[in-house]
Order: C-alpha cells, then sequence, then structure tokens
C-alpha cells in the first residue's frame, strides 16, 4: 500500500509541476494584439504652400468699325501659394475612402504684357476658393491615392480705362490628383498637382478679356479627427518596402511651361512671360540608400518630353502675315539627389534637386537675319512627392517638379543679338517605378 500511495503522489508532484511551468509560460508570455488600422472616416483640417503656374489668355476684343482684329496672348506668371483647407472623408471600406474638401488659396499673381518701363498690370489673380470631390483608393491602410474634381472661384483685377480697375469673379473646374499618408498620431503629410481652368472674364469698355488657367503644385499637413480610434474595416498592415538598391520607372505629367521674349537693353519693349499647357511623359532611374530604416538618400536620372510652344501675336518677325510661335520647350532633362524619409513601412515622402538641362527650339521662321535654332540649356530642378508600395517590386507616385533654364538663347531680330529667351517649366506628375 506505501508503495502504490508513494507511487501516485510521485505522479500527481510530476503532473502539477508540468501543469504549473506551462501555466507559469503562459502567463509570461507577451499577448499579441490585431493590427489596427488608422480610420480614415471623419472631419480634418490642415495648411498647405507650394507653387502656382499660371497662363493668362489676353483678348483684345475686335472692333469691326476700327477694323481691329481680335488677338490673342498667353502670359504666363510662376508664384508661391499657400492656404488652408477643411472636409469630412468617409472610408466605406478597407480600400476606398470618398470625401468633400473645402479650401482657401492665396495666389497674388501679377501679369503684365511689359516687365519694365510700361510696367502696367493688365490682370491681377489674388485668390482661388474651391469645394471637391475626393475619390481614394487606399494603396496601404496608411496611405491613401486620390482623385478629386470640383468648382473653384478665382478672383480677379483688371485694368479699365486711364486709372480705373474692374473687379470680379469667374468661375472654375478644379482637377488633380494626390497621395496622403499618415505621418504620426492623427496627421498627415499630403502632395497635390491640381489644374485650375477658368471662365472668360470681361472688360467691356477696355474691348479685353481674361481668361486664367493654373497648375497648383502643393505639399500640405492635415489633422484628422478620431483617426487614433481606428478603422471600423479590418486590414492587414503593409507589408514593409525596401526602399534600397535600383529602380527604373515611367510618369505621366501636366506642364505649364514658361518663356521670356525679353529684347535686351530695352526695359520698354521687355515682353512676356508667355505660357503654355503641355501633356508630357517621361521615364527615370535611379539607386537608393536605406538608412536605419527610416532615411533614404539617393540618385536619380529622367527625360521627359515636354513639347511646349510659345506664341507672340505683338513683337512678330517683320514679314507681315508671318508666325506668331517663337519658341518650343521641347523635352527636359536631369540629375538629383533624393531624400527621404519613410513615413510608413511603405510609403516614402521625398525631396529631390539637381542639375538639369532644357532643349529649346527657336524657331528661326519667327526671327529675322537667319537666327534662331535649337539649343541644350543649363538649368536646375527641384521637387517632391510620395511614393508607396503596390507590391513587392511595384510603387507608385506622385510628385510636383519646377526646372528653370539658368542659360537663355540669344537671338537677332531687327538687330544683331537683339532677344533673349529663357523657359521654365512647373510640372505634376504620377508614375510607377519597379524595385529591382
Amino acid at each position: 500500500m506505501l508503495r502504490i500511495l508513494s507511487k501516485t503522489l510521485a505522479t500527481g508532484t510530476v503532473v502539477l509541476c508540468a501543469a504549473g511551468s506551462s501555466l507559469a509560460a503562459d502567463i509570461a508570455a507577451p499577448v499579441e494584439t490585431a493590427y489596427q488600422a488608422p480610420s480614415w472616416t471623419g472631419f480634418f483640417l490642415g495648411v498647405h504652400g507650394g507653387m502656382a503656374s499660371g497662363n493668362m489668355e489676353y483678348k483684345e476684343l475686335a472692333i469691326p468699325a476700327l477694323q481691329l482684329p481680335e488677338r490673342i496672348f498667353n502670359f504666363g506668371q510662376e508664384d508661391g501659394a499657400y492656404g488652408i483647407h477643411g472636409g469630412f472623408d468617409y472610408q466605406f471600406s478597407s480600400r476606398w475612402v470618398a470625401g468633400l474638401e473645402l479650401d482657401y488659396t492665396q495666389l497674388n499673381s501679377q501679369y503684365k504684357r511689359f516687365a519694365g518701363g510700361q510696367n502696367n498690370t493688365l490682370v491681377e489673380a489674388k485668390s482661388s476658393y474651391s469645394v471637391s470631390g475626393r475619390i481614394g483608393y487606399l494603396v496601404t491602410p496608411e496611405t491613401l491615392f486620390y482623385g478629386r474634381l470640383g468648382y473653384s472661384s478665382i478672383q480677379l483685377e483688371a485694368e479699365e480705362q486711364a486709372v480705373g480697375t474692374a473687379k470680379g469673379s469667374v468661375g472654375a473646374v478644379k482637377a488633380g490628383v494626390g497621395a496622403e499618408t499618415f505621418l504620426f498620431g492623427n496627421v498627415t503629410g499630403r502632395i497635390e498637382a491640381n489644374y485650375i481652368a477658368a471662365e472668360e472674364f470681361v472688360v467691356a469698355s477696355d474691348f479685353e478679356a481674361y481668361d486664367p488657367n493654373y497648375l497648383l503644385v502643393s505639399a500640405g499637413l492635415s489633422y484628422r479627427f478620431g483617426a487614433n480610434n481606428g478603422s471600423a474595416h479590418a486590414s492587414e498592415p503593409a507589408a514593409a518596402m525596401q526602399f534600397s538598391g535600383f529602380y527604373a520607372g515611367g510618369f505621366g505629367a501636366l506642364g505649364f511651361g514658361q518663356s521670356t521674349l525679353e529684347v535686351i537693353d530695352n526695359q520698354n519693349a521687355t515682353s512676356g512671360p508667355y505660357s503654355d499647357e503641355a501633356l508630357g511623359f517621361g521615364g527615370f532611374v535611379g539607386y537608393d540608400f536605406l538608412i536605419n530604416d527610416r532615411f533614404v538618400v539617393g540618385a536619380e536620372a529622367e527625360a521627359a518630353y515636354v513639347n511646349a510652344k510659345f506664341h507672340d501675336p505683338e513683337m512678330n518677325s517683320l514679314a507681315p502675315d508671318s508666325t506668331t510661335l517663337f519658341g518650343t520647350l521641347e523635352a527636359t532633362y536631369a540629375l538629383s539627389a533624393r531624400v527621404g524619409y519613410v513615413a510608413t513601412p511603405s510609403t516614402l515622402i521625398y525631396l529631390k534637386g539637381g542639375i538639369a538641362a532644357m532643349a529649346m527650339d527657336a524657331n528661326e521662321d519667327f526671327f529675322a537675319l537667319g537666327s534662331g535654332g535649337k539649343e541644350t540649356l543649363s538649368a536646375y530642378q527641384f521637387g517632391a512627392g510620395i511614393e508607396s508600395a503596390l507590391t513587392e517590386k511595384l510603387t507608385l507616385r506622385v510628385e510636383g517638379v519646377y526646372t528653370k533654364a539658368t542659360d537663355s538663347i540669344i537671338a537677332d531680330n531687327s538687330q544683331m543679338g537683339q532677344i533673349e529667351i529663357q523657359p521654365s517649366l512647373l510640372s505634376g506628375r504620377i508614375g510607377l517605378a519597379y524595385r529591382f
């Protein structure tokens, strides 16, 4: 009996020890928590700033009684822009977000026929108010790529008679693309490119009309109320993207090109800049280094087709009824450094900047004395963007880029070396990259 009892006690002790060890292990083991994506549903407020490139179509209306035909100029102006925005988004699935946004943007863009001497402002675009709808796709639970479409109002003040001004606002269509990603807590960062196409503003007493179009490229910050409460839709966390090594890709672009047509040593005849809107495309290759899983430095080379054409109906060549086309910005090339921050494991926010070149054709049919021709001008380029992983190898990016020539073409007209031509270009781009 004692032998049986001792064996029973020994067996029970082993079982209790094993159970105790298992229980202790369960208590000591960390409890895994489910991934909680941020909520895109709710109100948001923010600020934005960037660059606006305007194409102001200026019409001298026909006056039949004086046998004066209509003439159309496209004057350009580049300015900084800044403003505030706010709205409401609703996330209706794990991948899709829709919303409404209001914004105010300060412009202060002055358009002049002459930059010096007769320094009268034809018209000034002061500000823009917009209301637009957004629809976006969550590439990752923290990163949204979206399009927008809505209504905008641009406030204008134009010259009228000798000393007066005519004030008013014109309605416009606003369309754009952008990317927005969570940075920390409830704060998101965004990159946008918006196209604003307005109605005509007529100053009847002066037989003049104005039709403004704008490309606005901006970066912004938003605070999203309730984002840290978590999404109502189940989501899997995005896999970390290795922002390192070689990559290559392509992009489509909307560019607003500008070019001066300056008469050297004659301020009263300094004309422009003139502007044109152009759809383009391009490609790029680069290499990135990932530092401490958070920071990226790299280099990128690109080439872009532009085809922006510049016309001047007034400073024409000396032959009657000759062409008004004085130049074409055909392409841009750039070699840039990139510096980026990995905002989420699969999303990169970056700045870029470096040396560039602009292929410009001064139309030989416009200039007298057999002048003009194609030249590649030295330039610089800078920009910013957001890039996020679609797959383990493929990324989607939205970026804004500004390129400006530091050199110029000197052409002849009625005198040798009389005209100086210098282009610039603001572009909004969307592209794909493959990472090897």
